[in-house]
C-alpha cells in the first residue's frame, strides 16, 4: 500500500487473520500435534512484511521476534517457553485491535 493509508476495517482485519494464525500454532503446541512446525510456520509467514499502511510495523516488528523467539524453543524441545511467546504475540494483536476499535 506504500503512502497510502489504510483504513482501520483493513488494518482490523489483518490483525484478525494474524491473531487466528496465533492462536492455531499455540492450540498445535499445546496438543502436542505433529504438524507444529506447520502452524508455527504459518504465523511467522503471517507476520512478514509491510502491513495495510505501514501503520502497524512497529507491532509487527515485534511480533517477528516473539515468534522467531518461540520457533528456537520449540526447536530446543521447550514447548512451554514456545507457547508462551506466541501467546504474549496474539496478547499484543489482540490489544492492538481493540485500541483500533475504540477509536
Amino acid at each position: 500500500m506504500g503512502e497510502e493509508r489504510a483504513t482501520t476495517g483493513l488494518r482490523v482485519g489483518h490483525l484478525l487473520r494474524i491473531t487466528g494464525y496465533l492462536e492455531i500454532a499455540t492450540i498445535s503446541l499445546w496438543t502436542g500435534s505433529p504438524r507444529v512446525p506447520v502452524t508455527m510456520g504459518m504465523a511467522e509467514a503471517s507476520v512478514r512484511g509491510e502491513g495495510p499502511g505501514g501503520e502497524d510495523e512497529d507491532l509487527l516488528v515485534r511480533l517477528r521476534a516473539l515468534v522467531g523467539e518461540a520457533r528456537v524453543h520449540h526447536a530446543d524441545g521447550d514447548s512451554p517457553a514456545a507457547m508462551a511467546r506466541l501467546r504474549v504475540a496474539q496478547d499484543l494483536v489482540d490489544l492492538r485491535i481493540v485500541a483500533l476499535a475504540e477509536g
